[in-house]
């Protein structure tokens, strides 16, 4: 086999079933190689710009805990790609990208001097788990191999793998390594557990605070069973909404939103599982902890790094879990005064438009790609979701046009399962071309575009910060719908909010790719007064 069937086989060994990216002269061997040996088992699904593969790929492994791959050429295919890329990296999910390269001869050069020219290795080192060139034939099972151990152990990341041409087309006799799977961890160690457990008998409001690592370790029922037996209320991260059903009468969403911070007022104990307590969801880290603060993870690392803990428990979340629900007393505690309270204020809010028509239309298992768009924002708290991987958002590196691109990749892994994309218009245009490829492959998105005229969380930040001026906040779009049909999407356009759950469940049953335009502009000040951080208090006291 040469380099590029090599290549191949290692993927489909490891279970890759489908890969986004755009062929080059750097990489045309690699796809020569997946036209012939990936057939019937890899799918590959041309983009129209990089940045869309690595977001594709994300949207691939978010909805499935697969690894989602991406190819690109080198250099600015690359480069492009690497948005994608940071967001993986922050929001921990994994995704490969793999690039071509010029001849290994090239590597003395300076990479300014070469085609596509960019040093991989020093660019994408900081925001990956692992990258490496393979530089020879031989080279290239360890490589594959090390990048899914680096994707499928620990937290989740994304990693890069460049293969020159010469490695490509070289010929080899190599052993494809079996499929890389999840390593067992320790389980936590008996003394740290039993004064985690101490301190938890002695709290009259415990609250758990999730974050992914819950996902990652397989361990959401054993979430579910401990908030149920301490009678807990969960708050998460961003990254773990849905972590437990938010039909849960203990889901409180979002660590920062009303529900959330109310609950961190009243806690008299914190139970930590995994989060890693990030800008966003700690407001730059000026949320207030309740003490005691117990926090579990497995990573060592992330043991009182944001904040001091009284107490950490390293090991296998699954089995620190387990552990802790069954030395764990059943004992009645404050929380079921507290709650009804605090449901009662919250649900006294005035619905926002859009959201809640959404899932009167939708199924449960329905798969929402939310984009950087102020009701994107409300989502977080005032969207309820059954399952994390329905949910997917650019929750920290917060890359403006990751929705629609992310939803390809979804619905690529679910054909059979509504897919909605939710954005602004700002945000759409950034992904919107990839409507050919949607097309292309008839993959049946449906894009819902909020149109305000401008990049409304940002103009509002404006007027709030700077006395009431602007710059470059307004934006100047095209008629939507006319785009969505010029690629043969089915498209309608929506004036009156009240027409919009017949109009959704029409482009449900298109059974082709879909476009919404929902016309806000009347509506653009009401849409900057419900944004989180520009309100002036914590609840909505008007609709719009």
């Amino acid at each position: 086999m040469n380099g590029g069937d090599i290549l191949i086989e290692c993927l489909k060994a490891q279970g890759v079933s489908a890969v986004f990216g755009m062929p080059g002269t750097q990489n045309i061997h690699i796809y020569d190689s997946l036209l012939r040996r990936g057939a019937g088992a890899i799918d590959h699904y041309l983009v129209r710009h990089e940045y869309a593969a690595t977001q594709m790929a994300d949207g691939f492994a978010r909805a499935t805990g697969e690894v989602g791959v991406a190819i690109t050429v080198p250099g600015p295919g690359a480069s492009n790609a690497s948005t994608g890329i940071l967001e993986a990296y922050t929001d921990c999910v994994p995704v490969l990208l793999i690039t071509g390269q010029s001849h290994s001869d090239s590597y003395s050069r300076h990479p300014s001097k070469m085609f596509h020219g960019l040093d991989q290795m020093r660019f994408f080192e900081p925001i990956t788990k692992y990258c490496a060139i393979a530089h020879t034939v031989s080279e290239i099972p360890a490589v594959v191999e090390n990048a899914f151990r680096a994707m499928r152990n620990g937290r989740p990341g994304p990693t890069v793998l460049e293969f020159p041409m010469d490695v490509t087309t070289g010929d080899g006799e190599v052993q494809i390594p079996s499929r890389v799977e999840r390593e067992d961890l320790s389980p936590p160690n008996d003394s740290d557990l039993s004064a985690a457990v101490e301190k938890i008998r002695n709290a009259k409001l415990p609250l758990i605070f999730a974050g992914s690592a819950v996902i990652h370790a397989n361990a959401r029922n054993e979430l579910k069973l401990l908030a149920e037996k301490l009678n807990a209320p969960v708050i998460v991260s961003r990254c773990a909404k849905g972590t437990l059903s938010e039909d849960h009468p203990l889901a409180l969403q979002i660590c920062y939103g009303f529900l959330g911070q109310e609950a961190l007022k009243h806690a008299d104990c914190l139970i930590g599982i995994g989060p890693r307590f990030t800008s966003i969801d700690t407001r730059s880290w000026s949320m207030k902890l309740p003490q005691p603060f117990i926090q579990i993870d497995e990573d060592e690392n992330e043991i009182g790094r944001e904040y001091p803990c009284e107490i950490g428990v390293v090991g296998d979340l699954k089995l620190t879990l387990q552990a802790l629900i069954e030395d764990i007393s059943t004992d009645q505690n404050g929380w079921d005064a507290v709650l009804p309270q605090l449901l009662a204020k919250y649900n006294s809010q005035p619905p926002l438009p859009i959201i809640h028509e959404l899932q009167d239309v939708l199924p449960r298992d329905t798969i929402y790609s939310i984009d950087v768009h102020s009701l994107g924002y409300a989502s977080f708290a005032e969207f309820p979701i059954y399952d994390p991987r329905t949910f997917l958002y650019p929750n920290i590196g917060v890359a403006l046009g990751y929705a629609y691109p992310a939803a390809i990749g979804a619905k690529v892994a679910y054909p059979d399962r509504p897919v909605v994309c939710f954005s602004g218009d700002g945000g759409f245009l950034m992904g919107a071309m990839e409507m050919a490829t949607a097309m292309k492959y008839g993959i049946n998105v449906v894009a819902i575009v909020i149109n305000d005229d401008a990049l409304s969380a940002i103009k509002g930040s404006q007027l709030k910060g700077f006395d009431g001026r602007t710059i470059d906040t307004d934006l100047h779009n095209p008629d939507f719908v006319e785009f969505a049909q010029s690629f043969g999407a089915y498209a309608r356009k929506v004036e009156n909010v009240e027409d919009f759950k017949p109009i959704l469940r029409d482009a449900l049953a298109a059974e082709k790719p879909a476009l919404i335009e929902v016309i806000m502009r009347e509506h653009q000040d009401d849409i900057i007064d419900s944004i989180g951080w520009l309100k002036a208090d914590a609840l909505r006291k008007t609709s719009f």
